[in-house]
Formats: structure tokens, sequence, C-alpha cells
């Protein structure tokens, strides 16, 4: 029963923990540094104790592609602390390693599955009516602890700290994560059961909407697209009534004026990408960067990119903190070397996560399977291998091979007595 617990506890920190965080600095005054965002990092790095117990079992092939990410992530570390300085440098190992090692830790208690998808599902259903709901209240009434830190922390792109002005955060970081972690539970509610499930995934959509962020639902799309590419006809036809049942229940929040029209204009800039400012900006990027992210041969090193970057700079976010692409911040970060191993590792336990088996696969898996596809698809925008997004990777990356695992050793189990007859 502990570890189903463990993974339901750690989900919770992701979902609350820059709530609390905003909550105390509005208490005792704003911090550019706060020890508060560590926790969930620290509490998902106590995976690591059994893993490195079962340190062994990486040598196995349903396994051994962990080990060569963590080779790669060894070989980042090393240069990091070179260059950007210990605490940069482990701060950024914690942001890469602990989704990863959640993941690793899923896969590791396959025997436990079933108790691990019922605990997950439970935590996913509760925590989309708590974030759901509460990016609704922040978006009509934007709470003054919120609108502080939005001042604060100066994120421009996240609108004004009014009312309908904002581009809904709600217990997260910013509106990216969100946007994330609620297009994860959506698909999981796919599967889940209960009165309460319609509420979460109601509520999961509409702040979705009014977060603004086309990537997330874009790469949404494309999970619900290999849903009902995989799963069997009965299970294609709840999928579709499900979608269509949280469609015609977000109708009463898209018939406000101010929504309909901030949303809808957000969606008609998918069909006019070539005079969007963000598009463009994003492509001057890619052409600035491209060369300079392949040919870094050694690498920038751990905690030369994103947040981790206070740690080197006086508490204030370095010129890389903003690498607006995860694809070439695989290669720019963990240099030639790392990045092979990384890649070849996730290589390795995608084409194991999607190699089919006689034992039949039950619809979390596939659920998992297409939260890990369409989380990765998101490297195309930012980074989706770390932090929270990086948690969903990783984490359902291990539930679809634990699910995987869990079927063959029942498919054994019922195949030994016919044998023996």
């Amino acid at each position: 029963q502990a570890p189903p617990r463990f993974i339901a506890f750690i989900w919770w920190l992701w979902f609350l923990t820059p709530e609390i965080r905003r909550l105390i600095d509005y208490q005792t005054g704003w911090s550019s540094i706060s020890p508060v965002m560590v926790t969930p990092f620290l509490v998902g790095g106590l995976t690591l104790i059994p893993i490195v117990i079962h340190l062994p079992m990486l040598r196995y092939r349903a396994y051994f592609g962990f080990a060569l990410v963590l080779i790669g992530l060894g070989y980042a570390l090393a240069v990091g602390i070179a260059t950007a300085g210990p605490a940069a440098a482990v701060f950024g190992l914690l942001t890469w390693l602990v989704p990863v090692a959640t993941g690793l830790y899923a896969a590791l208690h396959w025997p436990l599955y079933p108790l691990m998808r019922e605990a997950v599902l439970r935590t996913f259903t509760w925590g989309l009516v708590a974030v759901g709901g509460y990016g609704l209240v922040q978006y009509f009434v934007m709470p003054a602890w919120d609108a502080q830190w939005l001042v604060n922390v100066g994120m421009t792109n996240q609108g004004l700290p009014l009312p309908m002005q904002v581009r809904v955060f709600s217990t997260l970081n910013s509106s990216g994560p969100l946007a994330f972690v609620l297009v994860t539970g959506i698909m999981l509610l796919l599967v889940a059961r209960g009165p309460l499930a319609p509420v979460a995934g109601a509520l999961a959509l509409a702040s979705l909407m009014l977060c603004l962020v086309r990537a997330a639902w874009l790469v949404g799309a494309l999970g619900l697209v290999y849903l009902l590419l995989t799963l069997s006809g009965r299970h294609k036809a709840r999928l579709l009534l499900v979608s269509l049942a949280l469609v015609l229940a977000l109708l009463p929040v898209l018939n406000i004026p101010v929504v309909n029209r901030t949303v809808l204009g957000r969606l008609e800039s998918l069909s006019s990408m070539d005079r969007d400012r963000s598009y463009a900006e994003r492509q001057e990027f890619y052409g600035r960067f491209l060369v300079a992210s392949v040919s870094n041969v050694i690498g920038a090193g751990l905690g030369t990119i994103d947040t981790a970057t206070k740690l080197s700079n006086d508490g204030e976010l370095g010129d890389m903190a903003y690498f607006d692409s995860g694809i070439m911040r695989v290669p720019f970060e963990l240099g030639w070397a790392g990045a092979i191993a990384y890649v070849t590792g996730l290589s390795v336990l995608l084409l194991g996560m999607l190699r089919r088996s006689r034992a039949p696969p039950d619809n979390f898996m596939r659920c998992s399977e297409a939260v890990a596809l369409a989380t990765l698809a998101g490297m195309v925008f930012e980074h989706t291998l770390i932090k929270v997004t990086g948690v969903s990777f990783w984490f359902f990356l291990g539930m679809a091979l634990a699910a995987r695992h869990h079927g063959l050793a029942r498919q054994a189990a019922a195949d030994t007595p016919r044998a023996a007859a």
C-alpha cells in the first residue's frame, strides 16, 4: 500500500506547492528564491532510495534505457559543476532527474500496478477538481496573493493581474505547466469511474481553455487521436461520448462574452500562424540557436539554463534562463555525449512501451501511452521532460511499462495451469 500512497502524495505536491509558496510570500514578503519550491523535488527524490537498492535491475532489457538516461545526466552534471557551480548544477540535476526517478519507481513496482493505477486515477480526479476549479476562481476573481506574485515575478506573458485579463495558471507556476497537467488529467479521466469524474473533466477543460496554451491544445488533440487509433471499438465510442459531454459542459463558460472572444481568438490564431508574434519569435529563436545547440560538443552542462541560473547569478535569472525549445535544449545542455546516451535510452524505453505482447492491454495503459507520447510531442514548443511536465512524461511511461509487465505476469500465470493439464 505504501508506494501507491507515496505516488499520490508526490502528485499532490506538484499540484499545490506553487500556490502554497504564493500564500507564504503574501504573508511574509516576496523572495525570488523560495525554498518551498524545492519540496516536490526533494520528496520525489526519495524514490531514488528504492531505485538504488534495486540498481542491478537496470541491466535487464526492460530497464536498461533508464541506465543510459542516468549516464547522460551524470555527464551533464559534471560539466555543469565546472561551468555553473555545484549549487546550480545540482538543482538543475533535480529538475531532470526527479521525473526520471519517478518513472523508474513506477516501472519497478509493477507487481503493485492495479493499486498504483487506482491511486493515480483517484488523485487526478480530485486534483482536477481542485486545480481546475481554482483556475476558474483565479480567472473571475484573481485572489490578491496570485496578483501580487504575478506582479513581483514579472511574467508579462501571463496577462494582467486582474479578473478576466489573466491567462489562468491556477495552483501551478505558470499557464504552460498547468495546461500540460490538465491535458494529462483529462486523458486519464476517460477511464475514470464515479460521479466526480465528469465534474473534474468539465472544470479541467474550462481552465485548459482559459490557459490559452495552444501547444497543450495541440498535444492534447494528438493524445486523443492516439487513443482513437488504439482503443477497441466499444471504448472508442465511450471516448467520443465523454469528449462530447466535456465540450457540452464547457458551453456555459464559452457563452460569457469576454471568455468567448479570448478563447476563440486564440483558436483562430492557429490558422494564421504566419502573422502570430509568438510563432515568429519561436522561429527566430530556432534560427539563432539551432547551430549553437548542436555544435557545442561538450555541452553547457546542467544548471546553465532555466531557474537554476538564479543560484549562480545572485538570485536573478541568467541570460540563458529562457530556452524556448526542448528539442534543442537536450544537445545544448547535455552535450553530444550526454545527449546521445539520453536520447538512446529514451528511444529504447519508448520502443519497449509500444512493443505489443500477448497480454491484452487495459485502457489505463493506453491512456498512459497517450500521455507520454503527447507530452513528448510538446518538446517542439518547450522542454516537457523536466519539472512537472517531465513527471507526467516519465511517470506515465513507467506506468505503461508496469502495466505491460503486470499483464505478461498474469498471462504467464494463466498459461501455467493449462500447460500442466
